[in-house]
């Protein structure tokens, strides 16, 4: 949604963008030994309520990348 504006699930146009805050939605990460947060944008589809979320900071996903193990689904699916 948020590069086409189209509901990925319905096919509807009519969708809301919900800025990123600092708030608990924020994904906690280190920034110079301190601990701050990865506002999170959300983009919602107003016709079937679909959700995407997006940390929009190159920066931030930088950070996110340092400080959290990187996911691949083979890895998960081999531990118990």
């Amino acid at each position: 949604m948020k590069t086409t504006g189209i509901c990925p699930k319905c096919g509807s146009d009519i969708v809301a963008r919900v800025p990123g805050q600092q708030d608990e939605t924020s994904i906690i990460v280190d920034w110079g030994g301190y601990l701050t947060s990865a506002p999170v944008a959300r983009y919602v589809c107003c016709a079937c309520g679909y959700v995407e979320s997006y940390v929009e900071s190159p920066e931030d996903l930088d950070r996110i990348r340092r400080k959290y193990k990187l996911y691949t689904p083979e890895r998960e699916a081999e531990t118990p």
